[in-house]
């Protein structure tokens, strides 16, 4: 454009503008302006003022100048008047779309064979879905059934797939296409099943119907901030007698302060100390703090306490994967992490004041059933 007079590459400038504002252009092709919005856009243009020409005059003669720089052509047909103007103009490119590169299909394991009839038109993230599941079975993993979170982390939970989920322990929920859309077939070739949410209330332990929270004589409460894990550890402890959990609930993130004060109520349940296990990152670590701090309060509420034995398993076996809360300061993480047990306060502080969390879904059935060192703390 610097071969052309200033009036000129300022009515250019301005038609791309007004072509990208109202039409969504991209300079990859082709858009037409009419003849009223082609006037509006030039008397927008500031030009020296000549009393003796006409604004027709001086659009031709800008029109001209563009016209032999090929940067637009006039449309068919003229406005019928003494000093016709075109009824429209053609933007033309400035520059050729950037070609898409075919992304190739993957050598495919023999159970996503179907997968290449959907790989052509997939989006992005559903490909990524495609390449997780078949790098998976090609390393001959763990096929015992798993809840579904726990599954995800068992397929997603490398930065490989780090930034194209929420979490990576919820990809699951956030994937389409139809090898995604069949739950059914989907949950059978993954051999993975959804948890259902266990709760803590005096109906459910009388009753004993099957959805309770009691899992033992003892009077230690173990609330679990995520539904999967909850059902893992009610699961795991199933069977076992070297413990003094007496009762798991799902805090169910933010609730479990609400509902701290209703244990009270429960007339038939006996708990002497809470111990709590969820994510370490700057929300998991915030609710069972401001729950401690709610209890000591009350006077008559028990202590809340960490599950000292699961955090150890999370730090331990986890996978730091980054996360979308920003970063605290050194000040900011002590107030959360001094909850925690001293021996893990270091780790957290790191995790806090980094980019990084853990979800609690790490620490998974197939874990817990294989080991009893998570019970540190929570022994009779």
């Amino acid at each position: 454009m610097a071969d052309l007079s200033r009036p000129a590459r300022e009515l250019l400038s301005a038609l791309h503008e007004h072509a990208r504002a109202r039409k969504k252009w991209d300079g990859t092709r082709k858009t037409g302006v009419s003849l009223s919005a082609l006037l509006r856009v030039f008397r927008t243009v500031p030009r020296p003022r000549v009393e003796d020409e006409l604004e027709s005059v001086v659009l031709r003669r800008h029109l001209a100048e563009l016209y032999g720089h090929g940067a637009i052509t006039a449309m068919k047909g003229d406005d019928g008047e003494k000093i016709p103007l075109p009824k429209g103009v053609w933007v033309l490119p400035t520059h050729t779309p950037v070609k898409k590169v075919r992304e190739p299909l993957p050598p495919l394991h023999p159970n996503l064979r179907k997968v290449a009839g959907y790989w052509e038109n997939a989006a992005p993230r559903t490909r990524i879905g495609y390449r997780a599941v078949n790098n998976w079975f090609f390393s001959e993993p763990d096929m015992t059934p798993a809840p579904k979170r726990e599954r995800a982390l068992d397929i997603f939970g490398s930065r490989a797939y780090s930034g194209y989920f929420d979490a990576e322990e919820k990809a699951f929920d956030e994937l389409g296409g139809p090898f995604f859309s069949d739950r059914e077939a989907l949950y059978t070739l993954l051999q993975m099943y959804s948890a259902p949410p266990q709760l803590l209330t005096e109906r459910l332990v009388a009753e004993s119907d099957g959805y309770y929270g009691r899992i033992g004589d003892g009077d230690i409460l173990l609330v679990v901030e995520n539904v999967t894990t909850c059902w893992s550890l009610i699961e795991a402890l199933d069977g076992m007698e070297d413990h003094a959990v007496g009762y798991v609930a799902c805090g169910m993130g933010s609730s479990f302060l609400a509902s701290l004060v209703g244990i009270k109520m429960l007339r038939h349940v006996k708990i002497a100390e809470i111990r709590y296990f969820g994510d370490l990152d700057p929300t998991g670590l915030s609710i069972p703090a401001a729950a401690a701090e709610e209890a000591a309060k009350h006077g008559d509420l028990p202590e809340v306490l960490p599950a000292v034995g699961l955090y150890d398993a999370l730090l331990r076996i986890g996978t730091p994967l980054p996360r979308k809360e920003r970063r605290l300061t050194k000040q900011q993480a002590a107030g959360r992490v001094r909850w925690l047990d001293p021996s893990h306060q270091a780790m957290a502080t790191a995790l806090l004041c980094g980019e990084d969390r853990l979800a609690q879904e790490w620490v998974n059935l197939r874990y817990l059933k294989a080991n009893s060192e998570w019970l540190r703390g929570m022994h009779r």
